[in-house]
């Protein structure tokens, strides 16, 4: 049985209100609805620095061209 181990944070009152709202919109725990928020967010900059990355690629003509060349051998290849 694996323990989970906790611990408080200091919210504001309307933060709190406002997650015990999304939890209860959600039909979830506060703690669930927390975590859901820490993870959409973590996409989010996941996301975002993905697209900063593909935009400063698409900025260097060489460098795209040598990517693209190196996905398209990549997807080719006999690995059979």
């Amino acid at each position: 049985c694996m323990t989970v181990s906790s611990t408080t944070i200091r919210v504001s009152v309307e933060q709190r209100d406002r997650l015990r709202q999304l939890a209860e919109q959600r039909s979830s725990s506060m703690a669930d609805t927390f975590d859901a928020a820490l993870e959409s967010l973590r996409r989010d900059q996941f996301y975002k620095e993905m697209a900063d990355a593909e935009a400063k690629l698409r900025a260097d003509p060489e460098r795209l061209a040598a990517y693209q060349a190196e996905r398209d051998a990549w997807l080719t290849a006999d690995l059979g």
